[in-house]
């Protein structure tokens, strides 16, 4: 069973993860790579200010408590300062008074304020103060002078007291805060602001001294809390824990970390965060000096209280952006599906619409075949009618023009062979259209054959038209007819001459290629040498260039072209085994490039001449009494053509039997009838003259066959006609060739 995270190989392989085909289609896709870069960002944007938000919001929170707790910390620090300072005031004014009556030493201190009358004045300056429980006289040896509490006092001595040694040996104005002292009666803890009372001469007096009930303090921090989570608390400048809402049980000692003295060193408040506090987690901390008191006042939360509805709405936003995170993932995930879906279908419809296009490339290829092949059908067929059409005149020509002298009649009929001839030359052309033409493919040094051509075009040309040639180094020979080629290049120029009438430039490129396993204009894979025409003419449109190699279409006007240049050149490249393509563009030129199957062999030394036919034989031959002595069998199913051709061969000297078909022949051959030469034709009605000489050469009959043909093809390249050994003449031939070809072959036999 496959696994649903791998998908199976078509051939039956190793699955391969869905993550292997995203990632191969992610890098074939740039517009895929690029919506994903896009979702990512949008994912880091939204993460990001997600984030930042949630900060912000804790920074504004903690900005906010830190706000607040100033605030109630400075009132605080205010409340206690002024608590203070009320006592303060009482005992600086018991001492002004002390001044005034002019007590300046320890005795006279101790004696005049130890009375009733001290006592009651004490009392009066304590009512209306809460914080103060009570006000104490105290002598220079450390005895108690009087008491607000109670008269007569007791014999106390508070000598040993910290706020008595201290102010005993400094000689100061401040006032001194002693140590939280709790009560053993009540448990109630008190601190003592005492001032120090000096002489004139700044000797030590005595003290005044006032109780403050630390629970006090606690009432108002109390009452002044707003939160349960906070804490008040009210130290002395060294770090003694004085009062604390909520109560702790270490009041009158150093607890804790005492962050706050570093705080105030530098400053005389500030708010920090205390990573621990007194008996629970993180506190945030405000902390303020009171500016005339060695006391400080802090005002603490916890981190997590102050930081509550922040978790909240950070929970609350996260969550919020988390789904938002999910919902633009998903959105993404869908849409890059989506996309690719597309991008699937998108190529699915492209490569459609390519084996679309290339069926319908390759149907019109086949129709354009179909249609050439039938063409060629049709111009071989015309072709080789003309032919025999043209023989039949050429030879009632020759004999009309043997059988007078009076020029009146000669010259007529000389001028209508210039005519046969010319037509002649036009059914090669249709014959090579139709790749029935007669070949002698050789290795040719298309090189050579290229400078040959371009010199020649040199002086056909004319100045107005550049010639350029351009030829690869190590150019490989081409199997092809020479004289064909030649014929076909002057074709192509002539016609890129015609194009130029303004003039331009031609080139003539020669070049290797190898054409692979895909063929090429329907060639086999192989070597081939490749020719191109180009030139800088006007171009052809494109319903032109879909006809340029049909036989006789031409876009020149009457009487400049047969329009037969372009299919000769075709049917050359087909039939020997190449091909032919055209590239045209209106307005830049056209290039017609050859394909030339590659020689095996080296070419041979090129021969000197010119592709232009040689002229047709004007002069009138004597061939009276030359086939003397010499019988033919004359087969042949045009009626015309076989009267005209007997009538000149019996003229001659011949002893002519004439035969309509080929069945006919091998009956009169059958019946006794030795003839000297046969002299066919090829394609006729029920056995063709090919079949005919092959019946023959079974019956070991050795006769000599001479096989003229309106098609022109190449019959001795086949192999029935090297099994038959026979020899073959084109139509329309000249009688006397016929002449001479058939003594020729009756000598040789003889």
């Amino acid at each position: 069973m496959i696994s649903p995270e791998r998908t199976a190989q078509p051939d039956g392989g190793t699955p391969v993860p869905p993550a292997y085909h995203w990632l191969a289609h992610l890098r074939a896709s740039r517009p895929l790579r690029i919506l994903l870069l896009i979702g990512g960002l949008s994912v880091a944007v939204l993460l990001t200010a997600t984030i930042h938000y949630i900060v912000s919001m804790r920074e504004r929170e903690l900005a906010g408590a830190e706000r607040e707790l100033s605030t109630l910390n400075l009132s605080l620090a205010e409340q206690t300062a002024s608590a203070t300072q009320s006592v303060d005031l009482v005992l600086t004014t018991i001492i002004d008074q002390l001044k005034t009556d002019g007590i300046a030493t320890p005795e006279d201190y101790v004696r005049r304020m130890g009375g009733r009358d001290t006592y009651q004045m004490l009392r009066a300056r304590i009512s209306g103060l809460p914080q103060l429980d009570a006000v104490t006289m105290i002598a220079a040896d450390g005895h108690l002078i009087n008491f607000s509490r109670y008269y007569p006092i007791p014999p106390v001595n508070v000598s040993d007291r910290d706020y008595f040694a201290y102010l005993r040996d400094h000689d100061t104005d401040e006032p001194f805060i002693s140590e939280p002292v709790r009560n053993r009666g009540n448990g109630s803890w008190t601190i003592y602001l005492a001032r120090r009372i000096s002489g004139p001469d700044g000797g030590f007096v005595g003290l005044v001294l006032g109780a403050i009930e630390l629970s006090y303090f606690e009432r108002i921090y109390k009452a002044l809390q707003p939160d349960g989570d906070g804490s008040i608390s009210l130290w002395r400048r060294d770090g003694i824990l004085l009062a604390r809402h909520p109560m702790m049980p270490d009041i009158g000692r150093a607890v804790g970390q005492r962050q706050f003295l570093t705080v105030l060193e530098r400053a005389k408040s500030g708010v920090f965060l205390s990573a621990k506090g007194l008996n629970d987690g993180a506190r945030l901390v405000a902390t303020r000096a009171l500016a005339d008191y060695p006391l400080v006042v802090n005002v603490t939360r916890r981190l997590d209280a102050v930081l509550s509805e922040w978790r909240i709405q950070a929970w609350t936003i996260g969550a919020a952006g988390t789904a938002g995170i999910a919902a633009l993932l998903l959105s993404l995930w869908a849409l890059a599906r989506q996309f690719s879906a597309y991008e699937a279908a998108t190529w699915a419809m492209d490569a459609a619409r390519r084996a679309v296009e290339g069926r319908e490339q390759a149907e019109h290829a086949l129709r354009q075949s179909q249609k050439m092949e039938a063409i060629g059908q049709l111009t071989g067929g015309v072709a080789h009618d003309f032919n025999n059409l043209l023989q039949a005149i050429g030879i009632n020509l020759h004999v009309i023009d043997s059988r007078t002298e009076d020029e009146r009649i000669t010259g007529p009929a000389r001028l209508a062979l210039q005519a046969v001839e010319r037509g002649a030359t036009l059914t090669q052309h249709l014959l090579a259209f139709s790749r029935r033409q007669q070949l002698r493919p050789v290795p040719v040094d298309v090189a050579a054959l290229v400078e040959r051509v371009s010199r020649l075009l040199g002086r056909t040309l004319g100045q107005s038209v550049r010639i350029e040639t351009e030829v690869a180094p190590d150019l490989w020979p081409a199997m092809i007819d020479p004289t064909q080629l030649e014929m076909a290049v002057l074709n192509l120029a002539l016609n890129a001459r015609d194009a130029m009438p303004g003039g331009g430039t031609l080139w003539i490129l020669a070049g290797n290629r190898s054409v692979g396993a895909g063929p090429v204009l329907g060639m086999a894979a192989g070597d081939y040498v490749v020719l191109r025409v180009r030139d800088t003419g006007t171009g052809m449109p494109a319903e032109v260039q879909a006809r340029a190699f049909e036989p006789f279409f031409t876009t020149k006007e009457v009487g400049r072209g047969t329009g037969l240049g372009l299919s000769m050149v075709h049917g050359l490249a087909t039939q020997s085994g190449g091909g032919v393509e055209l590239d045209s563009r209106q307005g830049l030129g056209t290039t017609v490039t050859l394909y030339l199957p590659r020689a095996r062999q080296e070419a041979d030394a090129p021969s000197v001449g010119s592709a232009t036919p040689p002229a047709p034989e004007t002069a009138r031959p004597d061939a009276t009494g030359i086939g003397e002595g010499c019988a033919v069998l004359l087969v042949d199913d045009e009626e015309l053509v076989r009267s005209a051709t007997a009538g000149y061969l019996e003229q001659a000297g011949f002893a002519v039997r004439e035969a309509a078909d080929a069945a006919a022949a091998l009956s009169l051959l059958d019946h006794g009838f030795r003839p000297d030469v046969i002299v066919t034709d090829h394609m006729m009605p029920g056995m063709t003259g090919l079949e005919m000489a092959r019946t023959l050469r079974a019956r070991h009959d050795a006769t000599p066959i001479l096989m003229v043909t309106g098609y022109a093809e190449d019959l001795t390249s086949t192999a029935a006609a090297q099994e038959v050994e026979l020899t073959v003449l084109s139509k329309p031939i000249e009688p006397s060739r016929l002449v001479r070809s058939i003594r020729d072959m009756a000598a040789v036999e003889g």
